[in-house]
């Protein structure tokens, strides 16, 4: 039986095993992580029997109406279980959200059957089980061209040295002036949040590229997650772009894990030119349903027109 849990009915401990041992466990799903991705009891949650499968539902109000959105820096949603998640299961929760919510907007995880998407979320995965050297003859010309370009720049990269705040402000400055972008002052403030717990429990790579002259030109943040390491929040200085930072900090970290059980995951993006920079580093495509519902056909009618304001 699927339940439907308020934050404060959810177990804090079940919940985690629940992720930890599903087929997709994400760390960034446990309970500590969503309070902080969160307003911490602004999510809630559908349970089946004793945490068999479980499933997040962060809720946001307009006015008087709840829906369920996909947090900023939450790469993956959608339901966990040790089980394979068949369309029927997929269906049910779906169903089971309609009863409680006028809108749910839904990035479901990889493990999810991709029927049940309105969209393809594009994702790509590095395994680094092998040498070096095997690695970097994979990468494509275009990329290994850049990478030494970048060396020729007497760049130095930095492992745990920069500060979180550092990396922040140099995608605000740069990439976060542009009008798609979308991140408000609390966005900002709850990523250093998360961040500086995930550095406190030993689960963030930092990395960082300093120019010959000591200025900051890229940085990036990995989470740590298991056999998973996503890059997960990067910036980079527009005006030292030419010096390919971002292609040096991605080859570098690649160096330092390869010949390990990890898989970079590069967390996927809707830009097509980034999508080329992660595909440039031999990564394999893979995709992530994204799933809009509304709660039945009067509020499809209602708030469809207006969906994406709120």
């Amino acid at each position: 039986m699927i339940r439907f849990l308020k934050h404060s009915e959810i177990e804090p401990e079940k919940w985690n095993q629940a992720v930890r041992n599903s087929l997709s466990p994400i760390v960034l799903a446990e309970y500590e992580l969503l309070n902080l991705l969160t307003d911490g009891d602004t999510w809630h949650a559908l349970v089946e029997n004793d945490y068999e499968t479980v499933m997040p539902l962060p809720t946001r109000k307009k006015g008087v109406l709840k829906y369920v959105y996909t947090p900023f820096f939450l790469p993956q949603m959608g339901i966990f279980s040790e089980h394979e998640i068949t369309p029927q299961k997929t269906t049910d929760f779906l169903h089971e959200i309609s009863k409680h919510y006028v809108l749910a907007d839904v990035l479901m995880n990889e493990k999810t059957e991709s029927g049940h998407g309105n969209h393809e979320f594009v994702s790509h995965s590095l395994s680094l089980h092998i040498a070096y050297n095997e690695l970097y003859g994979q990468f494509h010309e275009n990329t290994r061209r850049n990478i030494k370009a970048a060396q020729k720049q007497q760049s130095r990269v930095t492992v745990q040295e920069e500060k979180i705040a550092d990396i922040i402000a140099l995608f605000r400055t740069n990439k976060g002036s542009e009008e798609a972008v979308h991140f408000r002052e609390n966005d900002y403030t709850r990523l250093q949040r998360i961040a500086d717990y995930l550095l406190e429990h030993n689960l963030l790579d930092i990395y960082g590229v300093r120019t010959s002259d000591g200025k900051l030109a890229a940085g990036a943040l990995f989470v740590k997650d298991g056999n998973r390491r996503w890059f997960w929040f990067s910036g980079r200085d527009n005006q030292l772009s030419e010096s390919k930072p971002m292609f040096l900090l991605l080859d570098t970290y690649i160096r330092d894990h390869a010949e390990s059980d990890l898989y970079l995951d590069f967390n996927g993006s809707s830009n097509p030119n980034v999508a080329r920079l992660y595909q440039g580093f031999g990564s394999k495509r893979y995709t992530i349903p994204f799933v809009r519902q509304f709660g039945n056909r009067l509020w499809k009618m209602v708030l469809a027109p207006f969906v994406d304001g709120i």
